[in-house]
C-alpha cells in the first residue's frame, strides 16, 4: 500500500468512500453513516462532528455502546464491530431488514414470537439489557424472516455485581417490550400471566403524567387473549 492509499478502516477511508447520512445524531449521540465500501456497506457511528462541550460525554457512551456489541461478537442477530478508527467513531457490520410490525409478524407469528423471546435471552445470557426494544425501528426481519436487533446507544452490559444487583430489573425493561410486540401483533403467543403483565404495565404507565402514553393496540390485544375483549 503507497503513502497516499489510506487503511480500509482509516477514517480517511471511510470519509472518502460513497455514504449516506441515516441521523445526524443530537449533543449527545453519534451521526450515522452507511458507507459502502468493497466488502459491502458497513455502518459508521461518528460523533467527530458533535459540538465539543458534549463531544467528551458522546465518546463515553460511543464506548459504552461498542463494549455491549463486542459481547455479542460472533452472533448474527446483532451488529458485529469490525474496526475503531479513532476514538470517535466505530465501524459495524451492516444489517438489513423491515421494521418489525404487524405485516410481517403475519407471514409466521408463531416462528417470530420465538425468535423476539430468543433473541433477548440470548442479549441477557452476555449480560447485555439493551433498554430501548420499544422503539420498532431497532428491530429488523430480513428477507429470510430471522430477525435482527441493532442501536445498543441505550443499552448498559454490567459486570457481574451490577448484573447481580440490577439484571432483574434491567430483564423486566427488554421483556416488557416483548410482551408488548405480541399483545400487539401475536396476543394469541402470550401466556395468560404475560397478558395479565401488559394490561397492569398499561395501568401504572397511565398514571405517569410526565409522559403522556398512547396504546397501539396492546390493552386491546391482552384483553382478547384473555377472553375480556
Amino acid at each position: 500500500m503507497s503513502d497516499r492509499e489510506p487503511a480500509p478502516w482509516s477514517r480517511a477511508a471511510l470519509t472518502s468512500a460513497s455514504r449516506r447520512l441515516l441521523s445526524r445524531g443530537s449533543r449527545l449521540k453519534p451521526a450515522v453513516w452507511r458507507v459502502e465500501t468493497e466488502a459491502g456497506p458497513v455502518a459508521l457511528l461518528d460523533c467527530a462532528g458533535l459540538p465539543a462541550p458534549g463531544r467528551a460525554l458522546a465518546r463515553w457512551l460511543l464506548r459504552r455502546e461498542r463494549r455491549a456489541l463486542e459481547r455479542l461478537a460472533g452472533l448474527p442477530e446483532f451488529p458485529q464491530v469490525l474496526a475503531v478508527p479513532d476514538r470517535d467513531a466505530v465501524v459495524l457490520s451492516w444489517l438489513d431488514g423491515r421494521p418489525l410490525d404487524r405485516e410481517t409478524f403475519a407471514a409466521d407469528p408463531h416462528d417470530l414470537a420465538g425468535q423476539l423471546r430468543r433473541l433477548v435471552d440470548q442479549m441477557h445470557a452476555h449480560r447485555v439489557f439493551h433498554l430501548d426494544l420499544r422503539q420498532r425501528r431497532n428491530l429488523l426481519v430480513d428477507g429470510a424472516g430471522r430477525l435482527r436487533c441493532l442501536d445498543f446507544g441505550a443499552s448498559w452490559a454490567p459486570g457481574p455485581i451490577g448484573a447481580a444487583l440490577f439484571g432483574p430489573i434491567l430483564r423486566r425493561v427488554d421483556r416488557s417490550a416483548v410482551r408488548k410486540y405480541l399483545a400487539r401483533y401475536a396476543p394469541e403467543e402470550l401466556s395468560e400471566e404475560e397478558a395479565r403483565a401488559v394490561l397492569r404495565g398499561l395501568v401504572w404507565r397511565r398514571l405517569w403524567i410526565f409522559s403522556p402514553y398512547r396504546e397501539r393496540g396492546e390493552g386491546e390485544g391482552a384483553r382478547r387473549r384473555l377472553g375480556r375483549g
